[in-house]
């Protein structure tokens, strides 16, 4: 009878980048900045989620359908779009922004401003024009596929704290909230189609397509040293990396702790962390693992895309 392998992922982002800093000297030069992208991370996740859960509110009479988190490629040229709405009339892209405090637009420069509690000033990249570019791109896609479609846009900003003075024109611009009256009042005006939009055969033909972004290490991404993190296998309980190996089992010297599967994570650390594959004696450094039998014992059990011979064998997620 054929074994069943355990299969395994990278980190969620947020989590990751949580986790990384946590191996980080307190001292570590770059902790404020993983700090800062960590929340920026966490606060558009959080966003985007709350995005998806007011679209459950969404209703029409006729077909529809929601993809989230797609990516497609056109060539050398990659989107990723945070929603795609696909009706019978039209399809509409959903993109959303995290930015709090105040948000103004100035017609005459073009400047699109975020002003603080304390009066400091941050240019903003226009949303308006990543969205046309983003609606150019999905057009030219299904055009290649014979498939003519008219896309439309909707920007949503998912957070609390945000207040807008004023806009950019050219595309709709809301708040979580009224996101589903802006779906409404783009279908609306658009005529009965007498040949509606195939929808299940539109979103089969993306999903199909769909190019997930590959993220990089985040030691390749942070510029960060590898030999600057903290070696060891964690701790869920005493959040500290005493942890070795007792017969079939991980047991923690700070807390006493056991956890028969503390390895797994610790590979999803790596992955997430350093390279996309490991070889039997990176995965003894990094856990500070002493033996090279029960190291390849614990490999064995991942369904793992396994290359090289066995003194360079190397182990990589599936893709």
């Amino acid at each position: 009878m054929a074994i069943i392998k355990e299969s395994i992922e990278i980190l969620p982002h947020g989590q990751a980048i949580h986790n990384f800093i946590a191996r980080l000297p307190k001292t570590h030069d770059q902790r404020e900045y993983l700090e800062n992208q960590l929340h920026r991370k966490t606060a558009g996740e959080r966003g985007e989620n709350k995005m998806r859960k007011k679209f459950q509110e969404f209703h029409l009479d006729e077909n529809f359908a929601a993809l989230w988190d797609i990516g497609l490629m056109d060539g050398d040229w990659k989107t990723q779009f945070d929603g795609l709405v696909i009706t019978e009339k039209c399809i509409i892209i959903l993109d959303s922004k995290n930015v709090s405090e105040y948000l103004h637009f100035d017609e005459k420069t073009g400047e699109f401003i975020r002003m603080n509690s304390k009066g400091q000033r941050l240019i903003l990249d226009n949303p308006v024009f990543q969205l046309n570019k983003n609606i150019l791109f999905l057009k030219r896609w299904l055009g290649k596929r014979k498939i003519d479609v008219p896309v439309k846009g909707l920007i949503v900003y998912t957070a609390n704290q945000c207040l807008f003075h004023s806009k950019p024109s050219g595309a709709p611009i809301c708040k979580t909230y009224q996101m589903n009256d802006y779906l409404y009042n783009i279908l609306r005006p658009l005529p009965p189609d007498p040949a509606p939009l195939k929808i299940n055969k539109i979103k089969r033909l993306i999903e199909a397509n769909h190019s997930p972004y590959v993220r990089r290490p985040l030691c390749e991404t942070y510029k960060i040293a590898y030999g600057d993190l903290q070696k060891g296998v964690y701790c869920a309980d005493c959040k500290g990396y005493q942890v070795v190996r007792e017969k079939r089992n991980w047991l923690c010297l700070g807390c006493g702790a056991k956890n028969s599967t503390a390895h797994h994570f610790a590979l999803q650390e790596y992955f997430s962390y350093v390279d996309d594959s490991l070889s039997n004696k990176e995965f003894r450094e990094f856990c500070l693992l002493g033996s090279a039998d029960i190291a390849k014992r614990i490999l064995s059990q991942y369904d793992f895309a396994v290359f090289g011979d066995t003194k360079s064998r190397r182990y990589r997620i599936k893709e």
